[in-house]
């Protein structure tokens, strides 16, 4: 597969260098995908709403809706083998989900800068939806079973001029790195509390935040943010308080989550520095930057760094946290709508530390370069190598309104026998593709656009099983994943 995708590689990009339009069909210039990644926050369209109140009647008058309509499955079979029995720990492997609803959300007009909005998240089974093949988290799983939810997952005021965004109560907090919607089930994860964006110091943007609680993709409950990272008394390392977990998982008290950060954006170049604390618990540093170059009017090139630290806080409700990850990323952006990119990412590994350094990522999309469709590649000792390749088939004039990307990824974890949190080593492909039935080309395979649009992804997980199983044992490495195909489509109508 990666000696396909290097061909068609070669291929395509000779044609990218012969002379072709660098404008879309729509007469807009053609802006070339910023680390076409899934480690990029997803984020939604905002309301056009620009209009101003002199009344608080007037203000409900001219509110916009904003909505979407979603037909949304996933298909994965994956098969385990127990290394004591030999025979498949769970007798049906398959799992599944198939749904029908989307989002509907009403924000009024400003007066005095003052707004507000509510949107309701739903999600009904539609379709093949066995008791037996839950885990995906594309409905409500909470017991033995799939369920139906609604639940209202925006509830929020706003105040806003040309340098000052305050937001306080529950809403989707797209563009926040570790705090994101992982918008790649059927509906986003939405967080509770209070943020402040502030641009007056031109290029320099500063984001304070006090972030309550989360509700996951798939709940009708906003939680607290330590249980909202998923933390397993298993996996924790050092000293802690037992009474804090019930049935294995933090049960105690909600604690809120600290969030600041400084970005710097101009034309061609960005640095951000962000730091989130949570009381008692963690905290961890984040920082990016990418620059772009042009090397012609055809061709620009693109660098990216990230690395982050989180250690624990306070009084260590999980025990010792200390790790790190860094990545580093590399792009290459034809003007005739392809894109070529590699990455690497690497975490660290520590015996002493929670989950043997495990990056917790669980307040949204995982940040890591290396993210794909099922691998995250923040298992502590991961050391991951990506490429991919993007191509607008209707910029090109190949196939209209349509965009299809493909990747390829091995992920090295720790699996020696002196190691205690040893995994399989593991590769992923992915094929993507994206229609849309009313933008010809301007797009990606995770913009959010007005009007009808099909995605279908698959991605196939080579799991390596050149392993002396027995000589596992006792070292947590109880059972082994073989190979799976992970299948993905959404049909969107937004409004």
């Amino acid at each position: 597969m990666i000696k396909k995708i290097l061909l068609l590689s070669s291929l395509l990009t000779s044609y990218a260098l012969a002379d072709t339009t660098t404008l879309n069909n729509d007469k807009t210039e053609y802006e070339a995908p910023r680390l076409a990644g899934d480690s990029l926050a997803i984020k939604p369209l905002d309301i056009d709403n620009e209009s101003e109140a002199d009344s608080i009647k007037e203000m409900f008058i001219k509110g916009k809706i904003k909505g979407l309509l979603r037909y949304g499955a996933q298909y994965r079979d994956t098969s385990y083998t127990s290394t004591q029995s030999g025979v498949p720990s769970n007798p049906n492997t398959v799992k599944q989900y198939s749904a029908l609803g989307g989002y509907l959300g009403y924000e009024t007009a400003e007066i005095h800068g003052f707004s507000m909005g509510a949107t309701f998240y739903t999600a009904q089974k539609f379709g093949p939806n066995p008791d037996d093949g839950i885990g995906l988290g594309g409905l409500n799983e909470e017991g033995t079973s799939a369920h139906s939810y609604t639940i209202l997952g925006e509830a929020y005021l706003k105040y806003e001029n040309a340098e000052n965004d305050l937001r306080v109560g529950r809403r989707e907090m797209p563009n926040y790195r570790f705090v994101s919607l992982s918008n790649v089930r059927f509906t986003p994860i939405t967080h509770e509390g209070v943020t402040y964006e502030n641009s007056s110091l031109g290029d320099v943007k500063i984001i304070l935040a006090n972030i309550n609680k989360q509700k996951n993709r798939n709940s009708t409950e906003f939680i607290g943010m330590i249980r909202a990272s998923r933390v397993c008394e298993d996996d924790i390392e050092g000293s802690y308080d037992p009474s804090n977990f019930v049935d294995g998982l933090y049960a105690a008290e909600v604690k809120s989550m600290l969030m600041g950060s400084v970005t710097l954006s101009q034309e061609n170049r960005s640095l951000e520095v962000w730091n989130y604390y949570v009381e008692d618990f963690i905290n961890i540093l984040y920082l990016y930057g990418d620059y772009d170059f042009k090397v012609d009017k055809d061709l620009s090139l693109s660098a990216a760094f990230q690395y982050a630290n989180q250690f624990n806080v306070g009084s260590s409700v999980a025990g010792n946290i200390d790790s790190w990850f860094y990545g580093l990323k590399l792009q290459a952006d034809f003007k005739n709508g392809i894109t070529l990119f590699g990455a690497y990412n690497e975490v660290a590994y520590n015996e002493n530390a929670y989950d043997g350094g495990t990056i917790l990522v669980r307040w949204g999309t995982p940040q890591m370069f290396n993210s794909y469709q099922v691998q995250d590649s923040e298992l502590a000792g991961t050391k991951s190598l990506g490429i991919g390749l993007q191509i607008e088939l209707g910029h090109m004039n190949i196939v209209p309104n349509t965009v299809i990307r493909f990747r390829y990824a091995n992920y090295d974890l720790p699996d020696s026998l002196n190691q205690k949190y040893v995994a399989q080593d593991r590769a992923e492909t992915t094929f993507d593709l994206r229609y849309s039935f009313r933008k010809n080309d301007g797009f990606g395979i995770f913009t959010q656009m007005n009007g009808l649009s099909v995605q279908f992804r698959i991605a196939y997980d080579d799991y390596k099983t050149d392993y002396d199983y027995e000589s596992y044992h006792g070292y947590k490495f109880d059972e082994v994943t073989k190979d799976f195909f992970d299948t993905r489509l959404y049909i969107d109508y937004i409004f």
